[in-house]
């Protein structure tokens, strides 16, 4: 068996790492970077989470406080600044509601829109899609309406979907197309819902003979 020349591998070593040995380095140092500027990432994501946190907790402290231009301002500062966050959502619904209980539709309906848009939770978009078409419908403004309510993926909100598509028709004259959408909003109500009284007379009071 031949046997290996020591000064012959160390040979063989430096030229390998003539070859080689740049790109490993580059390799190690790209890992770490990579790896570095991930964690970095991802603690900033949670320090920003964390502040967007504490500035919803004052936006809420100021609202069962009454005081309606702090409220304003930090809800506009986390849409702004932490729009990536679920409280940014959250503080345009309030804010949406705080411009409608001043009689401010045109401000109501930016909020919302922004909602709808920007959310990143799926039950804060519904409930910002569907209070939009509350808003539109009472305007008067059908085609938008419908525009809002046709979607494939409704998140466990088919029956608030449907009730809405209900009134729109029942506004457009179509009195068939409405029972049969509020007998669709009763079938996708949750199990033992305290709102299936309402939902139901509102089916009722277009008589049965509609129904097919």
């Amino acid at each position: 068996m031949e046997a290996h020349n020591p000064d012959d591998q160390l040979a063989n070593l430096k030229d390998w790492w003539k070859q080689y040995g740049r790109a490993l380095i580059a390799g190690v140092v790209i890992g770490v970077l990579l790896l570095a500027g991930g964690n970095y990432w991802q603690q900033y994501k949670t320090k920003r989470a964390e502040a967007a946190s504490l500035l919803y907790d004052t936006l809420l402290a100021d609202l069962q406080q009454g005081k309606p231009d702090a409220v304003s301002a930090a809800a506009t500062k986390l849409m702004q600044d932490y729009a990536a966050t679920p409280y940014a959502g959250k503080a345009a619904l309030l804010q949406a509601r705080q411009r409608f209980d001043v009689n401010d539709m045109a401000g109501a309906r930016t909020h919302l829109e922004w909602a709808v848009k920007n959310a990143t939770e799926a039950a804060v978009q519904h409930s910002a899609r569907l209070r939009l078409g509350r808003l539109l419908l009472e305007q008067g403004d059908t085609t938008a309406v419908w525009t809002l309510v046709n979607i494939k993926d409704t998140d466990g909100f088919g029956s608030e979907y449907e009730e809405l598509k209900a009134d729109t028709l029942l506004a457009q004259g179509d009195r068939a197309g409405a029972q049969r959408a509020y007998q669709a909003a009763i079938e996708k109500l949750p199990r033992g819902s305290g709102y299936l009284p309402l939902l139901s007379m509102k089916r009722n009071n277009l008589g049965a003979e509609t129904l097919p």
